[in-house]
C-alpha cells in the first residue's frame, strides 16, 4: 500500500480504490480488536459458568443424598427426581460343574477301573 501511496502520480486513476481500501484495513484492525476484547470477555464468563457448574453438582449430589436417605438407595422413588436407584444385585445360585477328568500324560497308561471281563 505504501509503494502505491508514493506511486500515486503514475496511476492517478486508482486514487479512489485506495482510499476505500485504507478505510477496510481501518474497519478490519478495528474489528479484531474487538474480537481480541471479546475472547478475553468470553475466558471470564467461561470461568464463571465452570465455577457455578461446580456449585450447582455439588447442591444436586446433596439434594440426592437427602432424597436417598428418605427413601432409600435402592427405592424407585427416586426416578421422580432425576436419581438412579441403585440396583440390588440378585445372585444366582451357584452352579457346580462336574470335574473333567484330566488325560495322563503322554506314555502313560490310563488308571482307573479295569474292564470287565466276559
Amino acid at each position: 500500500m505504501d509503494n502505491l501511496r508514493e506511486n500515486l502520480d503514475q496511476f492517478p486513476h486508482i486514487s479512489p480504490d485506495l482510499e476505500e481500501m485504507e478505510k477496510m484495513l481501518g474497519q478490519g484492525r478495528e474489528l479484531e480488536s474487538r474480537i481480541n476484547a471479546l475472547r478475553g470477555q468470553w475466558r471470564e464468563v467461561a470461568a464463571e459458568l465452570r465455577t457455578l457448574t461446580a456449585q450447582g453438582e455439588r447442591l444436586r449430589a446433596r439434594l440426592g443424598a437427602h432424597l436417598k436417605a428418605k427413601y432409600g438407595f435402592t427405592s424407585e422413588a427416586l426416578v421422580r427426581y432425576g436419581f438412579r436407584p441403585l440396583a440390588i444385585n440378585r445372585r444366582r445360585p451357584a452352579v457346580t460343574k462336574p470335574e473333567v477328568p484330566t488325560p495322563p500324560p503322554a506314555g502313560e497308561e490310563p488308571t482307573g477301573p479295569e474292564p470287565a471281563e466276559v
